[in-house]
């Protein structure tokens, strides 16, 4: 079976995880800005049945199991006989063996572990303190390139949504979205508000992962806890304000979600967002400053801020996927 066809660049995105949140909107969005100019193909996880669903909509995608992984891996990408084999995520570059007939490209959507990068061409980063990092011990070629924005459209209006979840139409809505993981800080923002206990405000938290932080939530009836939903947008769209609490991060997708919303923001500094988020009127904090998180909330609640106007030329995603292509011709100029 080959696949190749000729005049068009193959390309194929292999990423293993089994949620759906930056890495993997991170794929779906390049797969949709290449596949009008490239013959594009994925492999993922069997048990990613939410990439599967999104992604059998674009191009197609091979599901595989955890037994013989590597081994089916390697057989459809010789199969698929690709020009650029494209990997996210650590689990899928461990997996794939080095061949003279593609190039390998990895993006660091987490920590950088050398050992697992061995067989990479090039790395993909996304801010200034992993590109430092990487280049000391890293013999491949290294780019950097932001990452971008591409909500889908609001297809519920907030009156639905607001009723949907039983919010009264007069509160304020703080709102945060992400896995539920100690990584995210959500616990840090629940602690908040269980300690505020503001009136006239409903925190809603979105995501899916540890019980832990559900059942903290749960014990307070002015919290909103939703699992994973389709349309984020949806949910941003009834936000009054938004809260980005990571402990860490390789860029921050959420929180350039929550100002494309135009939302005022109140964020974490971190690693992957400290080479930009100056640039922007946002509350920022330390990490682990709560008494700072505190009064941030009160502030926003008692003047009830309104929407901002974010410049967001630097998080286009046209501009920053057509990047991504302009860094594949250079790894097949001979």
């Amino acid at each position: 079976m080959k696949m190749k066809m000729k005049n068009k660049m193959v390309i194929v995105h292999i990423i293993l995880s089994k949620g759906f949140v930056g890495s993997e909107k991170y794929v779906l969005d390049l797969v949709k800005y290449q596949k009008t100019k490239s013959n594009v193909f994925a492999i993922i996880s069997k048990k990613n049945k939410t990439l599967s669903r999104f992604l059998k909509k674009e191009i197609k995608t091979f599901e595989i199991s955890n037994f013989f992984k590597k081994f089916f891996i390697n057989s459809l990408i010789k199969k698929i006989n690709p020009d650029i084999v494209h990997t996210h995520l650590g689990d899928a570059i461990k997996n794939i063996q080095k061949s003279t007939k593609y190039k390998i490209i990895s993006t660091m959507h987490m920590n950088y572990k050398p050992k697992d990068y061995k067989n990479s061409d090039a790395i993909i980063v996304s801010n200034n303190t992993q590109f430092r990092e990487i280049k000391k011990n890293f013999n491949g070629r290294l780019f950097k390139s932001y990452l971008w924005v591409n909500t889908p459209k609001v297809d519920i209006s907030k009156s639905k949504i607001k009723k949907k979840l039983n919010i009264p139409s007069k509160d304020i809505v703080f709102g945060s979205i992400g896995r539920f993981h100690h990584q995210k800080g959500f616990d840090i923002i629940i602690k908040a508000f269980q300690d505020l206990n503001l009136p006239n405000c409903t925190l809603v938290l979105i995501g899916n992962g540890h019980d832990k932080f559900v059942r903290l939530a749960k014990k307070n009836k002015n919290f909103r806890i939703i699992g994973h939903v389709d349309n984020v947008s949806n949910y941003y769209n009834i936000f009054d304000v938004g809260l980005f609490m990571s402990r860490w991060e390789t860029f921050g997708y959420c929180l350039v979600e929550g100002m494309k919303f135009k939302l005022p923001i109140i964020s974490s500094q971190h690693i992957g967002n400290k080479d930009w988020i100056n640039k922007f009127k946002i509350f920022k904090i330390n990490q682990g400053d709560e008494i700072q998180l505190k009064e941030y909330i009160k502030q926003l609640h008692k003047t009830k801020s309104t929407k901002k106007n974010y410049n967001l030329r630097m998080f286009d995603y046209k501009k920053n996927c057509s990047t991504i292509t302009s860094i594949y011709k250079k790894l097949l100029i001979k």
